[in-house]
């Protein structure tokens, strides 16, 4: 019998030992939602309210585990020649289907087609997770641009959210790191992920109380 592979392993540990609390609290929260609609005589304000708290969780689990199937999958899929311009088009025709208040909006995507060499279905996930990461900021307005020059595509999402501090800067692309109760800790996560992966860069500037600006950028794909 073959030895165990200590380093895999070892990141295996690493990894249960930041997801199971993750999904223990949301889980913990949609039981205690579920039992309180079980309460005799509760009041249909507070159903209501209970039931909207229990979707809320339940969203937020599926969430996980898809977020978790993304970055599991980045050193698995392929690298395919995709359309960055198509993709960050499918983002924001998307971005109305988020359970969150989005903010305005304003997108400038040429109409020319942008290829890049990337998986497709992580590098959809990070450009939604830029969308979303603003949106939970509680920005009231978010610009998004693509644009390609020096042989790199880049797609830029500023917003007038939140913001982050220094020390939560250099945190936020860790797997499961969040400072918020809800939401997975891993959409960053998977934005940097993507970027090393496909040979491009994650840049962040931010200032606590006036906003962020992610910059993602990826080689050009030539024709083939």
């Amino acid at each position: 019998m073959s030895e165990p592979d200590t380093d895999v392993l070892s990141d295996f540990s690493a990894a249960a030992g930041k997801f199971v609390p993750r999904a223990r609290k949301l889980l913990s929260s949609a039981m205690i939602s579920a039992a309180m609609l079980q309460s005799p005589g509760l009041a249909p304000e507070a159903s209501a309210a209970m039931q909207r708290r229990l979707t809320e969780r339940l969203r937020d689990i599926e969430s996980l585990l898809s977020d978790l199937s993304v970055l599991s999958s980045l050193k698995s899929d392929p690298a395919d020649r995709v359309s960055f311009t198509e993709i960050v088009r499918s983002a924001v025709r998307g971005a109305d289907a988020l359970p969150l208040h989005i903010a305005d909006i304003k997108a400038e995507i040429p109409e020319d087609e942008i290829f890049v060499r990337s998986p497709r279905t992580a590098l959809s996930a990070s450009v939604m997770s830029l969308i979303r990461n603003a949106a939970e900021a509680h920005a009231t307005e978010i610009r998004l641009s693509l644009s390609s020059s020096d042989g790199m595509a880049s797609v830029v999402v500023a917003d007038n959210g939140d913001g982050m501090s220094d020390a939560v800067g250099r945190r936020c692309t860790e797997p499961f790191f969040t400072t918020k109760d809800t939401g997975t800790g891993l959409g960053l996560a998977i934005v940097s992920g993507t970027a090393k992966l496909s040979g491009g860069t994650l840049r962040l500037e931010s200032r606590e109380g006036a906003g962020s600006v992610f910059m993602l950028s990826l080689p050009l794909a030539h024709s083939m």
